[in-house]
């Protein structure tokens, strides 16, 4: 056995390397600083390795260094370690693509895109590394902003702050109207589980037919609504809206209902209705096309499906009625406003 490799530093040279420790230098660089000034107060080379997790031949090369180069050898040489495949102005042409371009991306996607466009061959799971600091993998959503006409939409939602003022000033009643679906089969999604298994909804028999609803919010006060299999159609809007008229001339108070442009809001036999809902006191609000935003019933839609009835399976219209109807129940409960539930001279349940 050969006699133990050490180094031998002056005072000003342990000095400097013990100030690499706090120097906006490289890891790498701060702990070659430390192995040489470890080895020159008497570790064994065995012992440093031991200490920084790394091979006794390793300990070796980097004070064979820093007898050979000196300081200059704590530091990697320009040129050394992999070549960056992808460069900065791939990234930002990944990143225009998934601003601009009306489509989604995985990781598989883009890489392939990459190679296309670029001619930069990258695997997904390289590719997910080097995006990771920007571009996150999430989930999307349906928008129709990009139909919007902002003009008309500014205007609109101007004279609906309007209608919200003097709602808030006790002038008029201002409900908000729409209509959505439900169906047996919840789409799967994410839950507590064991680690290791798998959580599994099990499908009923047949997936059944459609349940629809549709509701008056007025925030805070109130929320009447009923419910239908298959769609709704104008009878059924008709006979809420008559509802709506005919409360309207007990109060002896204006309502105005908010809606989209849904055709049976505007079919031929509604038309014919709007002067007679208006010299009873009932008024209709269009909302501008493609702008369901301004609805806040759409948030009572949104909470009803995600935090009531998501992650279950039922076996047919009537358990999926009566879950329904418990939602709505608890959603008025946790806010604080009265359930009134209409019941339809047909495709009744409850």
């Amino acid at each position: 056995m050969g006699a133990r490799l050490r180094v031998f530093l002056t005072g000003n040279q342990d000095k400097t390397l013990l100030n690499l420790r706090t120097a906006d230098a490289p890891q790498k660089v701060k702990d070659r600083a430390e192995i040489i000034r470890l080895n020159a107060h008497g570790w064994y080379v065995e012992k440093i390795a031991a200490h920084f997790n790394l091979t006794p031949q390793t300990v070796r090369e980097v004070l064979h260094k820093w007898e050979k180069l000196g300081i200059q050898g704590l530091w990697e040489k320009p040129g050394r370690g992999g070549k960056p495949k992808c460069k900065e102005s791939d990234i930002v042409f990944l990143s225009e693509c998934l601003k601009k371009e009306p489509r989604t991306y995985n990781s598989l996607q883009l890489a392939q895109k990459l190679e296309s466009d670029r001619q930069i061959k990258l695997s997904p799971d390289r590719l997910r590394r080097v995006l990771k600091k920007g571009i996150i993998w999430k989930r999307t959503r349906k928008s129709h902003k990009g139909k919007q006409d902002p003009v008309i939409r500014q205007n609109k939602q101007s004279d609906l702050d309007m209608l919200e003022l003097a709602a808030a000033a006790g002038e008029i009643d201002l409900k908000y109207l729409d209509e959505s679906g439900f169906c047996a089969w919840s789409e799967p999604g994410y839950t507590y589980y064991f680690r290791g298994e798998q959580k599994r909804l099990e499908q009923s028999k047949r997936r059944g037919r459609r349940l629809s609803i549709i509701g008056f919010l007025q925030p805070i006060i109130s929320f009447v609504y009923g419910l239908v299999i298959g769609g709704v159609d104008r009878k059924s809007y008709i006979q809420m809206m008559e509802q709506e008229a005919a409360d309207v001339q007990k109060t002896g108070r204006i309502r105005v209902i908010v809606q989209d442009n849904g055709p049976i809001h505007r079919c031929l036999q509604v038309q014919q209705l709007w002067s007679k809902w208006e010299q009873m006191g009932l008024y209709i609000f269009f909302l501008p096309k493609y702008c369901s935003e301004m609805n806040p019933i759409e948030l009572e839609w949104q909470h009803l499906k995600k935090d009531e009835l998501a992650g279950k399976m039922f076996n047919d219209e009537l358990e999926l009625a009566y879950a329904v109807i418990d939602g709505v129940q608890a959603r008025g409960e946790k806010g604080n406003y009265s359930i009134q539930r209409i019941k339809f001279n047909s495709n009744l349940y409850g």
